[in-house]
């Protein structure tokens, strides 16, 4: 087999692969219910409408705009209900996206157009990938709508953000596209910081390190980086003095403030976001083909070939990065007496496999020892590393939440499908009562109901909640079962163990 061969048989293995993994998400999101929380968004539109909705839980849950503007837009008319599955489809292609935007502008701007659109794309699946291999928490990421369009939502217009502010600041200010660039930097900023606090302060963090890389370009596009400012200062504002973010920590996170034990606590999630990326074979196979090829590349980027770089610019890098982590979590910490929820790690998680990327593309660039160009020239390790490319893609933990969660998917989404109708039925015939069962004991009865010759094994798999899919129950607890009786107007749902 000749090289060009050789190249075309190893893109089309990887477009497999990662048809595959990313297949599987979509596949599982046409099983996906909604749960509580989405129903809350659900009943509260319904009763106040979309602008009244807005006003609602500024005042009394959360200063989130952004975020509940989409959970509002998506419940206007039960839309969410019946295309649960869309939110996922639409998070998934606009990372995709999102991620070539990025590296296209960075292509363009940085590193002298020295990446090609083939490998582009195919960059941008690969670290789609690593994104959704190394998440601490995926489930929430793609398929809990409530939290999807909060956290998720905000990774990609973090990374378009960046992509577009590089083109920004590299094109002159004479030319009309710059006007738009500039409108699309604020409507992207009022967007991210009314999303959630972690994307507010990442964002300005990585707008002012973007601003520092370009200062020679500072003076020239000077009143478009105040109007941002501006823009920014205000929507962080909003966001953080909205009366409901009170509210919301007096029931969640309690009133007294330990200091002590917030900043403890940022440094343990960066640990967390460090460990699950690291814990990823995908991650470091990645790093090193990233490495080798930018090693590869760079006779192509004249401006930064003649960069020197070792462990130590390494440790740099990561050190800087690791303070501008704890910069981000400890205010919000200390705001919230140390609580955080992992789903919210999935934006920092994001951010530092771009980072780690980077910075493996840039040390390939600094070496300029003859030996690893000349490991680099021999096709069989170009071979394996391709080859162990693909195997991390499919052998990984996530691939196996995928694998395992669609084995249960069917029975899931038969039993979480009966529990609507009978809602639904229940408020169509204005049922006072109804008694509805766990999902375990739903998903128990229905497999025994299926009857077949099925293993023990595999009935046993197809009997376990998907998880992937599954967030909570909302028969066990009050908190959930009030929510459902509210938008279904049934006086009081019960769990049919509590008649036994």
């Amino acid at each position: 087999m000749n090289d060009k061969a050789g190249h075309k048989v190893i893109t089309l293995l990887f477009g497999i692969v990662v048809a595959l993994f990313l297949g599987g998400l979509i596949i599982l999101s046409f099983f996906n219910h909604a749960s509580a929380d989405d129903y809350f968004a659900l009943q509260n539109e319904q009763q106040y409408g979309i602008l009244g909705f807005q006003q609602f839980v500024y005042l009394h849950w959360g200063g989130r705009y952004f975020s509940n503007l989409i959970a509002a837009l998506f419940s206007s008319n039960a839309f969410l209900l019946r295309h649960y599955h869309l939110h996922t489809i639409l998070l998934i292609l606009a990372t995709i996206l999102a991620t070539y935007s990025l590296i296209s502008s960075i292509s363009e701007y940085i590193i002298n157009k020295s990446v090609g659109k083939k490998e582009q794309i195919i960059l941008s699946l690969l670290i789609t990938v690593n994104f959704f291999v190394a998440y601490p928490e995926l489930s929430t990421s793609l398929f809990w709508f409530s939290s999807a369009v909060t956290y998720q939502t905000s990774v990609i217009l973090l990374m378009l953000l960046m992509s577009v502010t590089l083109k920004y600041l590299n094109t002159p200010i004479a030319s009309k596209i710059n006007y738009w660039y500039l409108l699309l930097i604020v409507l992207l900023v009022i967007a991210i910081n009314g999303s959630n606090e972690v994307s507010a302060l990442l964002g300005g963090m990585m707008l002012i390190v973007l601003l520092i890389a370009n200062k020679k370009k500072y003076q020239e596009k000077k009143m478009g980086v105040l109007l941002v400012t501006i823009v920014y200062t205000a929507c962080l504002l909003a966001l953080i003095v909205a009366p409901g973010n009170r509210e919301r920590m007096n029931v969640l996170d309690g009133k007294n403030l330990n200091i002590l034990l917030s900043v403890a606590s940022s440094f343990y999630r960066v640990f967390i976001i460090y460990w699950h990326i690291f814990l990823s074979p995908l991650c470091w196979v990645t790093l090193a083909a990233i490495f080798l090829y930018a090693n590869h590349i760079r006779t192509k980027i004249f401006l930064l070939q003649h960069h020197k770089a070792n462990l130590n610019t390494i440790l740099l890098l990561m050190g800087i990065w690791s303070i501008m982590l704890l910069m981000v979590l400890i205010p919000i910490l200390l705001i919230s007496n140390g609580s955080i929820p992992d789903r919210a790690l999935n934006v920092l998680s994001a951010a530092t496999i771009i980072v780690l990327i980077m910075t493996a593309f840039y040390m390939g660039l600094c070496i300029k020892n003859k030996n690893v160009r000349e490991l680099l020239s021999h096709k069989q390790l170009q071979y394996t590393l391709a080859v162990s490319v693909l195997i991390c893609v499919i052998a990984n933990n996530s691939s196996k939440e995928i694998a395992s969660s669609l084995i249960a998917a069917k029975t899931y989404h038969q039993v979480l499908k009966e529990r609507e109708t009978m809602l639904q039925q229940s408020y169509d015939n204005r049922f006072d009562t109804i008694s509805l069962p766990s999902i375990d004991m739903a998903m128990e009865t229905a497999l025994k109901l299926k009857g077949g010759n099925q293993k023990a094994t595999l009935k046993e798999w197809m009997q376990k909640k998907p998880s992937l899919l599954f967030i909570s129950d909302d028969m066990a607890t009050e908190g959930s079962r009030k929510v459902l009786q509210e938008y279904y107007q049934i006086k009081l749902i019960k769990r049919s163990s509590e008649n036994k």
